[in-house]
């Protein structure tokens, strides 16, 4: 058994993180912090946690976890990553990773010198309707992916947060929900983007954030993909929708509440008839759209934040005593942090910013 301690018992913790380890018979969970006394006794009385602390450096004196998850706020995310990593123990750090991309950088390389594994919780692509998108692409099923739009649109300023560290970011939509679309778009493309431009207009300046977002992303190969987020609309929520052109298909993933009415013509030995074709899932759909016709990818029928986030703990998990640790995805989490700020900064400046070297560029 994997002893696991859970730093922060919000929100988060009790949608996510403690379902996603009681998925998980090799993980136990031994122990607890939270600063909320009322809930700290309530989360360890509905999940039976066997310690709880007030602070997270009273249990690591008193308890010795292998396999730490960071869920709280991302202030305090680079220094409760380096006491886990000073106890011995192997983090997963919720999103966003860290305030800025000198603190993830000191993350980093606090794990690369205690020899200890971290992971990033942008579990997204866990979900079935990403991964299963995401392998397809890789093996061709529809051609060259090259064109790629993302949407957001629902009522919800920041005064809706029912989390106050939440409701008080002035930089908001990109960085705390951006991490997920960005970490996407880049892995359906399986690259980093060349060039960023980003417009955040004070369109509702009532609410001191950025609740209206748009994003043009250049990737290599003549690749682009634009992402807007409305957080102010009165249109029918969408929670987060995404197209994928490719040169034989396109894919389109909606996440969250999908019903579903189609009525088309079909072929029979009787002659043309009528179909109709209905559906109804909480969690979400992928479906692929090629000559007048469309069929399901993947589906997830309850919203699946939790067994996504198991799914990537248990790939995580899968890379314990495979000798030296191998960093590569909490990098990849460092670069979409970058990507975040140098879109906000690309905002700031009214201009397209480079955001990585082209090979012509290195040969200069």
């Amino acid at each position: 058994m994997i002893r696991t301690a859970i730093l922060g018992l919000g929100n988060v913790a009790e949608r996510i993180h403690l379902p996603a380890c009681r998925a998980i018979p090799e993980l136990s969970i031994v122990a607890a912090s939270e600063l909320d006394d009322a809930r700290r006794n309530r989360m360890q009385s509905r999940f039976a946690i066997p310690e709880v602390f007030a602070d997270s450096p009273s249990l690591f004196e008193r308890v010795r976890p292998e396999l730490v998850i960071v869920g709280t706020p991302p202030d305090s995310h680079a220094a409760l990553c380096r006491l886990a990593f000073d106890h011995g123990a192997d983090v997963l750090c919720e999103k966003p990773f860290a305030t800025s991309v000198e603190e993830a950088d000191e993350v980093l390389a606090a794990a690369r010198a205690a020899g200890r594994r971290l992971a990033v919780n942008t579990q997204y692509r866990y979900m079935a309707i990403y991964r299963k998108t995401i392998e397809s692409l890789r093996r061709g099923d529809f051609g060259r992916p090259f064109a790629i739009q993302c949407w957001q649109q629902m009522f919800h300023p920041p005064q809706f947060e029912k989390l106050a560290w939440r409701a008080a970011l002035r930089r908001s939509t990109l960085f705390e929900f951006g991490s997920h679309a960005l970490d996407l778009v880049c892995k359906s493309f399986d690259d980093l983007p060349l060039r960023v431009s980003a417009e955040l207009p004070a369109a509702r300046p009532e609410y001191d954030a950025d609740v209206v977002a748009s994003l043009l992303l250049r990737f290599p190969g003549e690749r682009v993909a634009t992402l807007n987020f409305n957080r102010v609309s009165h249109a029918p929520e969408r929670y987060f929708e995404m197209r994928i052109d490719c040169e034989d298909a396109s894919v389109r993933i909606s996440l969250g509440g999908v019903a579903r009415l189609a009525i088309d013509l079909a072929r029979s030995p009787a002659g043309r008839r009528l179909r109709w074709r209905t559906g109804f899932v909480q969690g979400g759909e992928a479906r692929v759209e090629a000559g007048g016709r469309s069929w399901v990818l993947a589906r997830e029928p309850q919203m699946a934040f939790a067994s996504a986030t198991a799914a990537h703990l248990r790939s995580f998990l899968a890379t314990r005593g495979a000798g030296e640790p191998d960093l590569a995805e909490a990098e990849h989490a460092r670069e979409i942090l970058r990507l975040v700020f140098t879109a906000y900064a690309a905002a700031e400046a009214g201009r397209t910013l480079p955001f990585r070297a082209t090979d012509s560029d290195r040969a200069v």
